[in-house]
């Protein structure tokens, strides 16, 4: 082993070496070889040539149990078959055509089918596009600039929503407005009030005492990126639905993680709490790019809706968008929302992943490491901690240089994992799950030995 090289990077670059090559060519061109900062996977990234079912494949020819699931996107697993057949046979008659198409239609009508929160939805192209047009159009609704978000929180990359996501700053019941990239101006903090995530009592007063001043309120139901699957408490989603309808602020539920994912009618069902707008993005695409924020007749059809004659720069949101309500992506999450309206799938993946967690957290337990495994029905992250987690500050405290190079150690021996949140997929099986658990015990193993802890 090189000296300044532990074991898992060593073996992890003894086997990706196209990958290094093609990284070093990527550099030249794409900052950081890649297009997406969520894509580079130090020490270089792997790029990829083909996936299908609950795996992937390399350029080095290596194959990867896939427990990223394209953040989240493939629930059926990679290229399924219903979902390529229904994009076969649009491809045949048109990818793009501007205006508006009847599978855009088709799927509108099937997302206010399943879902108890939504009466109307508009198509968007990305996750960050949803919570910036759904947060857009509670502004309009409310004739309000400040929003109420939470620490650890992650709502997409525009400048209102990259606050207090990645860092904390002030005390842990009064946090402080923090700005996560550089470019975006500090009087954005002017209309960010940050609230502790999973603290009721905290978010009924200061919602009720900032109400005059609100144009929405945005939490993640399960907080995915940010904290790694740290679902909100029942009592703290309550309380958010009582003080919102109280002071008529409209709550907003990101859901461009847990849309469909949860559950077919995403958290409203699972939580059985109705939020006023939802943010939906990921499965709902099967696979292609896609967005998308609904709610509330009342609310979409006041601030939406355009009206017939001049613009109502007053009360109406402007929201367009090339590519929105592409009929690729229509017909794609369509076909993903018929096959899980046939019910099978829920059971199927959450049972597969609570037996991979519960059998994380009995590995931990058996070596000795503090290993916790957090997870809301198919959605999941493991830990380094031995304290639970219900907030940012408690996620801080996590090993975060351990669960890098576990991470790490997961991809070195054909499993692909990240900090990103994991999931798993109907193409998944006890076999991936029990693969999965031998290599979590080899990498731990040698973490041990190498004193990485």
């Amino acid at each position: 082993m090189s000296p300044e090289l532990n074991a898992l990077e060593e073996l992890y670059r003894s086997r990706t070496a196209g990958s290094l090559k093609l990284s070093n060519t990527a550099g030249k061109y794409l900052p950081g070889g890649v297009a997406a900062n969520g894509k580079y996977l130090p020490p270089y990234p792997i790029y990829m040539i083909g996936g299908q079912g609950a795996e992937m494949i390399d350029v080095d020819r290596n194959k990867y149990i896939d427990l990223l699931m394209g953040a989240g996107v493939h629930i059926l697993g990679h290229s399924p078959e219903r979902v390529l057949r229904a994009v076969h046979q649009q491809l045949d008659i048109g990818v793009h055509y501007y205006l508006p198409a009847e599978a855009e239609v088709k799927l509108a009508e099937k997302v206010c089918q399943v879902m108890p929160s939504v009466e109307m939805v508009r198509f968007l192209n990305s996750g960050s596009e949803s919570t910036l047009m759904a947060i857009r159009a509670a502004r309009a609704y409310r004739k309000r600039s400040k929003i109420v978000k939470f620490e650890g929180n992650f709502h997409g990359q525009h400048d209102t929503v990259l606050v207090s996501t990645l860092a904390v700053e002030g005390e842990p019941n009064s946090p402080i407005a923090h700005i996560d990239s550089a470019g975006i101006p500090e009087n954005v903090k002017e209309n960010v009030i940050i609230l502790p995530y999973n603290d009721p009592e905290i978010a009924g007063e200061q919602i009720r005492k900032h109400a005059d001043e609100l144009g929405g309120v945005i939490v993640e139901p399960v907080s995915a990126f940010g904290l790694g699957v740290v679902p909100a408490e029942i009592e703290f989603l309550k309380a958010l639905s009582a003080v919102t309808t109280e002071t008529g602020i409209p709550l907003i539920f990101d859901e461009v993680v847990t849309n469909f994912r949860l559950a077919l009618g995403g958290a409203a069902e699972y939580f059985k709490i109705v939020p006023d707008l939802v943010c939906l993005g990921k499965i709902l695409g099967g696979g292609f790019a896609i967005g998308g924020f609904g709610g509330k007749r009342e609310i979409m059809d006041r601030v939406v809706t355009p009206k017939v004659g001049l613009w109502d720069l007053s009360e109406q949101i402007f929201q367009s968008g090339c590519f929105s309500g592409n009929p690729v992506s229509m017909v794609a999450g369509l076909a993903v929302l018929e096959e899980l309206e046939k019910g099978t799938a829920y059971p199927q993946i959450n049972s597969l992943a609570e037996s991979l967690c519960s059998g994380m957290t009995a590995l931990g337990e058996r070596l000795g490491v503090p290993l916790l495994a957090t997870r809301v029905a198919s959605i999941f992250q493991f830990h380094f901690t031995t304290s639970p987690i219900k907030n940012k500050r408690d996620a801080l405290k996590a090993n975060k240089q351990a669960a890098g190079l576990f991470h790490l150690g997961l991809r070195a021996h054909g499993i692909m994992a990240s900090a990103h949140p994991l999931f798993i997929s109907t193409a998944h099986n006890q076999g991936h799950v029990g693969r999965v658990l031998e290599i979590s015990e080899t990498v731990l193993k040698q973490m041990l030995k190498d004193k990485l802890f």
